[in-house]
């Protein structure tokens, strides 16, 4: 029987499998061998990026913004994970919300409203010159600050839930018992509660890294041209010079430094999302060297003498006589937060303003803009197709997705980790990288710019968001209930459909809302793919920021945001 049911669930991880293996982890291999001229093997296209000093000077920015972003997303997401785990149910609800927000938004949505929020008349530059701060606007837009700030708003969400789930989980008490037995707040700190939370700051920093690596749209949008990245050059390669091959290359430095990033962090995602026995232990391994690390620094001199100062100051111990360290942390956090939705909030303003152009506030309210969107034929109809794509793009991965979900959860699947790890690799490797891939491998197929070239290339992404989902949903499901229904003489099709089936429900409705939204607003990827007979809502944004701030867009921005309301009800009910 137990030889039968492993059977039956490698047969459902299978087509989840083979799909990534043809649209994905080929279209890798085909660039890994375009970047040394396959069949006739040469390193020409590496030795030219080696020997190019502008590409290296590019490659050095690519790698110290992600480094840049990735530890200033560290610094602000720590505090503001720990923060919303320590909140009281009720109030955690409406703040996490305002976490989930931004990272279910549109990414040129959030880019766009940093456009607006730091452009001459824009939100800052106003306050700076009302309070007399400034006597003229500060150059906040196209400027490296302007990059930095975009790419970090867009990927804090990722190091902030990662940490916050690992977090939430844990348990208070045990701080207590350590400031009980003579741990000091920093003491406890280190050798308790920071190993410990090593797995979720692992994910999120893996997440943010290769996020980082492959920004494209945003340096683009809000940073001057000294600011362009390494996605920026190869998708200049391929769409205006055709250089695949020295495009492949790139690709491939980029996709190796992913991986390393990964393989030094130990792999965490996968482990971090999945939970289970096997995260549980492999974290405990993986935090054993910090928390020895952490313990001999405590041990210290200076910091044994930080450590009494603090312990004699009653700092940590007793909130009646303390310093007010928790007001400090609890306004970080507050900020933080407001750093999170304020570029939303603004872009709702403005998308009612009556101007020919946007300042903030309006000087006059208006449906003008929603009005030139529904009479605008081609944003109408770029949307219906986004639409589409959409739609078809979700039920695919989901037709892959829940099956290959409950036989990595319920499955005893030799390797199972690796296997959740390569279903979430489309997350994790830059979406520029796969780009080229697709795009060459769709050619050689005939399907560039076609709705189901697009929806193809769209699913990959999407397969990721649902596989993470629903395996926390089967986690969550209570396997003797199948067992009951085998024992009553239901066979395990049946089983499937009458019982396991409409339990998940929810979970099946979330992960098709939120692949829905990947697809959606997919713009890297479908620039690529797309070609120029083939418009989806995301390009015809992409192509107006290019060049104006346009009102109209705020109205459209504005419309995308009702998804990720659709989609809180039921993130909140796993």
């Amino acid at each position: 029987m137990d030889t039968t049911s492993s059977r039956l669930n490698k047969a459902m991880i299978l087509p989840a499998l083979l799909f990534l293996l043809i649209l994905f982890y080929f279209p890798l291999a085909f660039i890994a061998g375009l970047s040394v001229n396959a069949p006739n093997l040469s390193a020409a296209n590496y030795e030219r990026f080696l020997a190019n000093e502008t590409m290296l000077r590019v490659g050095l920015r690519t790698f110290l913004y992600a480094g840049l972003v990735t530890v200033t997303c560290r610094v602000l997401g720590y505090p503001l994970a720990v923060f919303l785990s320590r909140m009281a149910k009720a109030g955690r609800s409406y703040l996490l919300v305002c976490v989930i927000l931004p990272y279910l938004t549109s990414l040129l949505v959030r880019t766009y409203a940093w456009m607006i929020l730091l452009s001459d008349h824009g939100l800052i530059n106003s306050a700076l010159l009302g309070v007399g701060i400034i006597d003229r606007p500060l150059p906040l837009l196209y400027s490296t600050f302007g990059a930095l700030v975009g790419m970090v708003h867009l990927v804090l969400p990722a190091m902030v839930l990662p940490i916050y789930a690992v977090v939430h989980g844990m348990n208070p008490e045990q701080m207590r018992a350590a400031k009980a037995l003579g741990g000091g707040p920093l003491r406890s700190f280190l050798e308790v509660f920071l190993p410990q939370t090593l797995p979720g700051v692992r994910a999120g920093c893996i997440l943010v890294f290769a996020i980082s690596l492959g920004f494209y749209i945003t340096p683009a949008a809000l940073g001057s041209p000294r600011d362009l990245m390494l996605s920026n050059i190869i998708a200049k390669l391929v769409e205006s010079l055709l250089d695949f091959g020295y495009a492949s290359a790139i690709s491939v430095i980029l996709l190796a430094a992913t991986i390393i990033v990964y393989a030094f962090l130990g792999g965490g995602l996968g482990g971090m999302v999945k939970g289970g026995a096997q995260g549980s232990s492999g974290g405990e391994r993986r935090a054993s060297l910090p928390s020895r690390m952490a313990k001999a620094v405590g041990n210290a001199g200076p910091m044994a003498g930080l450590q009494r100062w603090l312990w004699d100051r009653n700092i940590g111990r007793s909130a009646r006589h303390a310093l007010p360290f928790h007001v400090l942390w609890y306004a970080f956090s507050i900020l933080t937060l407001l750093f999170l939705i304020l570029p939303s909030v603004v872009v709702v303003i403005m998308s009612f303003t009556g101007e020919d152009t946007l300042g903030f506030p309006p000087e006059s309210w208006s449906l003008r803009w929603y009005k030139t969107f529904f009479a605008n034929r081609t944003m109408t109809n770029a949307a219906i197709t986004s639409f589409w794509i959409a739609i078809s793009s979700s039920l695919l991965a989901l037709f892959l997705g829940i099956t290959a979900s409950y036989a990595l959860v319920r499955g005893n699947i030799r390797g199972s980790q690796f296997l959740y790890t390569l279903i979430l690799a489309p997350m994790i490797i830059p979406s520029v990288v796969a780009a080229v891939g697709i795009y060459k491998v769709f050619a050689a197929w005939g399907i560039i710019g076609s709705v189901p070239g697009v929806l193809l290339a769209h699913t990959p992404g999407s397969l990721a968001y649902v596989v993470i989902i629903l395996s926390g949903t089967f986690m969550g499901l209570d396997r003797r209930l199948e067992m009951a229904s085998a024992s009553l003489g239901a066979s395990r099709l049946r089983t499937m459909f009458r019982v396991v089936l409409p339990l998940v429900a929810p979970g099946i409705l979330a992960a098709g809302i939120f692949s829905f939204i990947h697809s959606f607003d997919e713009i890297v990827i479908t620039s690529f793919v797309a070609g120029v007979t083939l418009q989806t809502l995301p390009q015809q944004i992409w192509l107006i920021i290019q060049y104006q701030i346009d009102p109209q867009i705020a109205a459209v921005s504005t419309m995308i945001m009702i998804l990720p309301f659709i989609a809180l009800p039921f993130f909140r009910r796993r």
